[in-house]
């Protein structure tokens, strides 16, 4: 916690833009606020997806985990992206992207880094790496 004199702010953390890309700093227990620069709602919270899921775009400033039994059909933005079902849509993550054994991907994925077991299904156009990185 932060200290101004004798006075105590709560925790905050930083989170980055889905929309415009722009660091802000939220309060730690915040679940969603509206982006001071696009003026865009932004979801904070991290999700486990349990079963089927379709809609037009999946964004979060959290962490995303489609479990075994989990569906998902739409484009996927998030903090860090673990799929252990299937993903039907492009995948972009702040973090490193995990492919399992029993995961299924089949769309664009653009990321830092990418994990992917033996055993995984990848069907798809890959960017890995940073913004810097490419030639």
């Amino acid at each position: 916690m932060a200290r101004i004199g004798t006075k105590l702010l709560s925790p905050v953390k930083r989170v980055t833009c889905t929309y415009c890309d722009e660091v802000t700093e939220v309060a730690a227990r915040a679940m969603s606020i509206f982006c001071p620069h696009c003026k865009k709602r932004l979801i904070l919270e991290d999700f486990k997806v349990k079963s089927y899921h379709a809609v037009r775009e999946f964004f979060t400033c959290g962490d995303v985990v489609i479990e075994k039994r989990g569906h998902v059909v739409a484009a996927v933005k998030a903090g860090k992206i673990t799929i252990k079902g299937k993903v039907q849509g492009d995948v972009m993550s702040r973090g490193t992207c995990t492919i399992t054994k029993t995961g299924s991907l089949k769309g664009g994925l653009c990321a830092p880094a990418l994990n992917i077991e033996q055993g995984a299904s990848l069907d798809g156009f890959l960017m890995i790496g940073t913004e810097n990185d490419e030639v």
